[in-house]
């Protein structure tokens, strides 16, 4: 059902904590696949994708461009792009599986609390491969989910975990 797609650069000290994470999910059919869009990790980085089952794209750029190229062969049709800090928290599940079951379709962001409650920074986006598409999809350049969301926002919730 979902492709998570991380945008990856000698990222193997962040991956431990954000498969553990992802992995019962896996096992549940939550998450259809795990799409790792690297710029030429010299680091463990590979090793791990290839001992998780995750797929990698190599692509040069920063984070946006990368994650284009990873949304291009995730397999589902939601799609959950987390940014390089690559950092998901434990509770993201029950929030996303609402939002499956009773959001429409509509796009949603996971972000950490911001000052006045308001939220953070986003640290992953789900939507629709179409949706995401339809919003010209992820652009090198800047801080790729903050751009996507503004593009989406009329429609973006947040989903609190």
């Amino acid at each position: 059902m979902i492709s998570v797609v991380l945008p990856t650069h000698d990222s193997a000290a962040r991956l431990v904590s954000v498969l553990t994470v992802l992995v019962p999910s896996a096992v549940d059919g939550l998450v259809k696949d795990v799409v790792f869009a690297d710029a030429g990790s010299t680091d463990s980085t590979l090793a791990i994708a290839e001992d998780s089952g995750a797929r990698v794209v190599t692509v040069q750029g920063d984070a946006g461009t990368r994650l284009a190229a990873g949304c291009a062969v995730a397999r589902g049709p939601w799609i959950l792009a987390l940014d390089d800090r690559l950092a998901l928290p434990d509770a993201w599940r029950v929030p996303v599986e609402a939002h499956l079951a009773g959001g429409g379709g509509r796009p949603a962001f996971i972000a950490a609390p911001g000052p006045f409650g308001l939220a953070g920074r986003p640290s992953a986006v789900l939507a629709l491969r179409e949706a995401i598409d339809a919003a010209g999809g992820f652009k090198p350049g800047g801080d790729p989910l903050q751009a996507l969301l503004r593009r989406l926002k009329p429609k973006a919730v947040r989903l609190r975990v």
